[in-house]
């Protein structure tokens, strides 16, 4: 594997961006701590690449040229100025893993629901608001982390997504979970803490894969019965909010939990 950086690229590109058996294989590109604005024309003439890594920048957009990048797996996204996601970015049908961390975009492009061979998508601190619809189209999708956003509802087609092993919906603005989120059956981990919940939802006892739960900072004053159903190895909730309404599902679930944690503290309940 050839990987590049900016120098490389920068060499290439001052040497006339010639066709070379270099130029062909490189398949990784990072550009770092660089504070470029915007990405060279001649990066997305490089077709064989599959990993593109952009971090600490001052990018505010990305070229529709992404789209020719037609072998990238892997795009990660960091510490950008960047407010907006091209549309053409469905383009990358071989798309495994997306990263967008650390930028001002307030929307996810719909064509998102195209990259049907991604597996890995985390999207934080951003200003994304709310998700496309038929999400369910990612059905490769096995880790999601849509943390520290803005969030105030999943789409009903989330439940669809069956191969989620681990879920992040914490620091958002969420008032409910849909309840064909419990269809996701492979789900080992659930974060919802630090959103506006007051309940978590019916069916809870379907996602029988379920190990470790947070739900603490909510608005969540029961616990529901459906988590006995459960082999829960760890829970973190807020003590003082359920304990009062739920004590005989608290003792059931000390008694048969490896670990429950209470938020901000860690004790084993025997």
């Amino acid at each position: 594997m050839i990987n590049w950086n900016l120098s490389n690229l920068e060499t290439w590109i001052k040497n006339g961006h010639k066709d070379t058996v270099e130029s062909r294989n490189v398949k990784k590109i990072e550009i770092c701590y660089q504070y470029l604005y915007v990405l060279p024309d001649e990066l997305f003439l490089l077709e064989s690449l599959e990993i593109l890594i952009i971090k600490d920048n001052y990018i505010g957009n990305i070229s529709d040229s992404i789209g020719k990048l037609i072998n990238l797996k892997k795009l990660i996204i960091k510490e950008s100025s960047l407010d907006e996601i091209p549309e053409v970015i469905g383009q990358l049908k071989k798309l495994e893993h997306l990263e967008i961390i650390d930028c001002p975009i307030d929307i996810l492009p719909d064509s998102i629901i195209q990259l049907d061979k991604l597996e890995f998508l985390k999207i934080n601190n951003t200003q994304i608001k709310t998700l496309p619809n038929n999400l369910d189209t990612l059905k490769n999708l096995t880790f999601i982390d849509l943390s520290s956003n803005q969030i105030t509802n999943l789409p009903n087609s989330f439940g669809l997504l069956k191969k989620v092993k681990k879920l992040k919906l914490d620091y958002n603005e969420l008032e409910y979970l849909p309840n064909t989120l419990c269809n996701m059956e492979k789900l080992e981990e659930l974060d919802c803490g630090n959103n506006l919940l007051r309940f978590l939802p019916d069916g809870m006892d379907n996602l029988v894969n379920l190990k470790k739960i947070n739900c603490s900072s909510n608005d969540i004053d029961t616990l529901p019965y459906e988590l006995t159903k459960l082999k829960l190895k760890e829970i973190i909730f807020d003590e003082e909010k359920i304990i009062k309404n739920t004590i005989g599902i608290l003792k059931f679930l000390s008694d048969h939990t490896s670990n429950l944690f209470e938020i901000n503290k860690k004790r084993k309940l025997n």
